[in-house]
């Protein structure tokens, strides 16, 4: 009897296998039970197992389709995984050294070829891997239940042929990865009344407008619009206002602007889904597009004109609000006009009762990822612009006392010790010239958080987000070394207004060039730190239109340089402090060890990958530096060949740290973790294998693998040849690693071994050994003398493949 589909996969799975063993070994009983199954296994016993494979079924289904581009877009081939429950892929975006990522290709002989990258319909879960130490810190992505993925198909006509290829696991056990083919065709799409849809893409946005000509409904023919936000970037739900709080978007709205003949009778929401992530919800977001059916009344204006306004936004920025004007002339054309949100933000069009509301807590929240169920804030209530110009001064005012400021802060009051006795008007002067520094960084921080709005790049950038990037990191950690060793004597930065003794004399007078530099590296080095008032604020830009964001940043930084402004326009503050003298040297040795502190505070903040590479810049910045300093003692100024010296010292230090010590992407995908079973397993399927004996402490490991093993010709022998690598990582010790190595007659590393494939029936050759320094041509002989792995070799690979290339 068949197993009823409604048992769970695994029990279904489990049951089939064990009738169909049971059929198998010929028990009368079994096969009463299982006729049909037992009848099926008999003819093919010299191969059970794939009975047993065919009996279990597969946890996932793979189905195809080719979907009609509408308007002039090109058709799209989407590829669809249904899993069953329990069971999860990877994701086509997982990166290298972790699990094996999904990769949809079509094959080389198919009619169609597709004209860019695969992308999910759904995000990935992702989620930080702990609790493994050859996987610490990777994040894993996953999908489960049901994940489609697209992308554009080139011109042309026919199915396209392809697979995927796929590994599937639960949470503590996997499949061998798997290629499963699949033949796309093109769907049929259903009658639909009325035109074609016409599609607009609104500049300056993320999402497509598609709108049509609806079926008749009581007498009038409503329109149908479909906004479609792009890949990564969501809309808000539909509302009939266009009222928001801080935090949230705006609402998509339908409306006529200042109103007319031609006002919508009736707005109803025919799509909405409400998003599942735990962040968004509170903020109104929806996943997928949004469809809205408008209609009018029979006697309404020949020509019918409406306005939709909607935000995009992604989980980094967001787009300004934007409308759309669209027009429908008697004849059903239908036409784009570009609009602002404020004009469909008047007379916005209410909604039909029986839209498809979202529920005050949507189900899918149970559903959601570990990584989207912290409980939701309740919503901030609104603020307004003079608000938001207050709380701006007064958060960026509080900045001067965050900690990220303090180094540059002690400075400023250097300099304001040096002010006493100087002109009222030179005072003001060095201070407007140290909030022009304040300024400049301020606005170039409201450009990058616009940038997208502006058309200078393809997002904005949040506040602080800066100090994601490793290279700005790197950048900000040898700036500050710099300082550092300037203010501790090594050498002087030749700039006035940064103290120095290197010279024999401590300057005393602050130059417009030093103090437009500290207010420079002060606000820079504040980016890091958001303090009270500061949140509300940024979050209140990302819903306003650029001109708001510029003079918020600017409020920010009017805050910022308050203190500076009034030392400026009462000098007799200054008075308060000591006069200048010998305390000033000390004081500025001082602050050069609080400069070491922020140098320690930015590390760790950077991806531990890059810790090597970035302390072997420091030494080369040490040296160039002291090589100013010696200069700068012996003569009290340096010449330009002395900079150029030193200025080459520092590149081929920089150079050679993160050519030979950074990480990077391995050539070679390698197998991990080793094991001597693994390997004899390989080689009786008929495969050839390559191990790698390394670690992370063995240099010549690493010039081995950069320059003799991950090459372009090894690459190409190992792929054509069949050859599976392994790394055999030595790093933090392993016992089962030491005793392969002396099995290979061999007690250190580098060790490159070549394991050629067993015959069938026979024993396995020796493995051939390279040990220590070698060549690439030394490689690619003894994979040649190796030979190629054996038609039929074992397709099955480890969870964990890749390797860092900077190890």
């Amino acid at each position: 009897m068949p197993l009823p589909h409604r048992f769970p996969g695994f029990l279904r799975r489990g049951a089939a296998a064990l009738l169909v063993l049971v059929g198998l070994a010929g028990v009368g009983s079994a096969e009463d039970i299982a006729q049909p199954l037992a009848k099926a296994a008999r003819p093919a016993l010299a191969n059970p197992l794939a009975d047993v494979t065919a009996a279990l079924g597969d946890p996932v289904r793979i189905e195809a389709r080719i979907e009609p581009g509408s308007g002039a877009g090109p058709d799209v081939l989407a590829v669809t995984a249904a899993l069953e429950d329990g069971w999860h892929l990877y994701a086509v975006t997982q990166q290298p050294g972790g699990p094996i990522a999904t990769r949809v290709t079509v094959a080389g002989d198919s009619v169609r070829k597709v004209a860019g990258p695969f992308v999910p319909d759904v995000e990935p879960h992702r989620r930080t891997v702990d609790d493994v130490p050859a996987w610490q810190g990777l994040v894993i992505e996953e999908h489960s239940g049901r994940v489609t993925w697209r992308a554009p198909l080139a011109s042309g006509a026919g199915e396209v042929r392809g697979a995927v290829r796929l590994q599937l696991c639960q949470d503590t056990t996997c499949l061998p990865p798997q290629s499963i083919p699949f033949t796309a065709t093109v769907a049929t799409p259903p009658a639909t009344a009325g035109q074609a849809f016409v599609e607009h893409a609104p500049a300056g946005t993320h999402v497509t407008v598609r709108a049509a000509v609806g079926p008749p409904v009581g007498g009038a023919t409503p329109l149908v619009v479909h906004l479609v936000p792009a890949d990564g970037w969501h809309l808000y739900r539909p509302a009939d206002s266009a009222a928001s709080a801080v935090g949230q978007g705006k609402p998509t709205i339908v409306s006529t602007g200042s109103g007319g003949e031609s006002a919508p009778a009736r707005v109803r929401v025919t799509r909405m889904t409400p998003t599942t992530h735990a962040e968004l919800v509170e903020a109104g977001a929806v996943d997928g597009p949004v469809a809205l059916e408008i209609g009018f009344p029979p006697d309404a204006a020949a020509a019918r004109e409406f306005l939709v306004g909607f935000q995009t936004c992604s989980t980094e920025t967001c787009d300004p609000p934007a409308a759309v004007r669209v027009t429908v002339t008697s004849a059903g054309e239908i036409t784009f006009a570009s609009a602002r949100y404020g004009e469909a933000a008047t007379s916005v069009a209410p909604l039909a009762g029986d839209d498809p509301a979202p529920p005050a807590t949507p189900p899918a929240i149970a559903a959601a990822p570990a990584t989207a169920s912290m409980p939701v804030a309740p919503a901030p209530a609104a603020i307004s612009l003079p608000v938001a110009l207050l709380m701006g001064l007064a958060g960026g005012l509080i900045l001067n006392l965050m900690p990220c400021v303090l180094p540059v802060l002690g400075l400023k009051l250097m300099s304001f010790a040096q002010q006493s006795g100087r002109a009222r008007r030179e005072v003001f002067q060095m201070n407007l010239w140290y909030c022009a520094g304040v300024f400049a960084v301020f606005f170039v921080l409201a450009t990058a958080s616009v940038a997208a709005n502006l058309g200078l790049g393809r997002a904005n950038l949040a506040w602080g987000e800066q100090f994601t990037s490793a290279g700005f990191n790197i950048a900000m950690i040898g700036i500050v070394f710099a300082f550092a060793l300037s203010f501790l004597g090594i050498w002087e930065l030749p700039i006035p207004g940064f103290i120095g003794e290197k010279a024999g004399h401590v300057q005393t007078q602050e130059g417009p060039a030093g103090a437009f530099l500290k207010g420079v590296l002060s606000t820079v080095l504040a980016t890091p730190c958001s303090g009270p008032f500061l949140g509300p604020v940024f979050g209140f830009t990302l819903t306003q239109p650029t001109a708001v964001t510029y003079a918020v940043f600017g409020a920010i930084a009017t805050g910022m340089c308050l203190p500076y402004l009034l030392v400026g326009l009462m000098p007799g503050l200054v008075r308060m402090l000591p006069k200048p003298g010998a305390w000033m040297g000390t004081f500025k040795e001082v602050l050069g060890f609080v400069m070491l502190g922020t140098v320690v505070y930015l590390f760790t903040i950077l991806h531990h990958e890059w810790f090597v590479p970035t302390l072997a810049l420091l030494v080369g910045i040490w040296a160039a530096c002291w090589w100013i300093g010696k200069g700068q003692e012996a003569s009290g100024a340096v010449g330009f060949g002395r900079w150029l010296q030193a200025g080459a010292v520092l590149a081929a230090v920089g150079w050679g740290a993160f050519r030979l010590l950074a990480p990077g992407e391995s050539l070679i995908e390698w197998q991990q973790p080793f094991s001597r079973d693994r390997i004899a397993e390989l080689r009786r399927s008929g495969a050839t294998v390559m191990v790698d004996f390394s670690a992370d402490w063995c240099p010549t490991c690493k010039y081995n693998l950069a320059y003799a093993i991950e090459t372009d010709r090894v690459k190409s022998l190992v792929d054509r040849n069949g050859v599976v690598p392994v790394l055999a990582d030595w790093t933090d010790g392993s016992d089962e690693i030491k005793q392969a190595l002396e099995g290979l007659q061999s007690r250190s590393i580098p060790v490159l071994a070549i394991y050629p494939a067993a015959t069938p029936g026979g024993e396995c050759p020796e493995p051939i050994v390279l040990r220590d320094l070698i060549t690439e041509a030394q490689v690619l002989e003894a994979l040649e003398m190796a030979g190629p792995s054996k038609s039929g070799a074992s397709p099955i690979r480890s969870a964990s493949t890749g390797r860092s290339g900077g190890r």
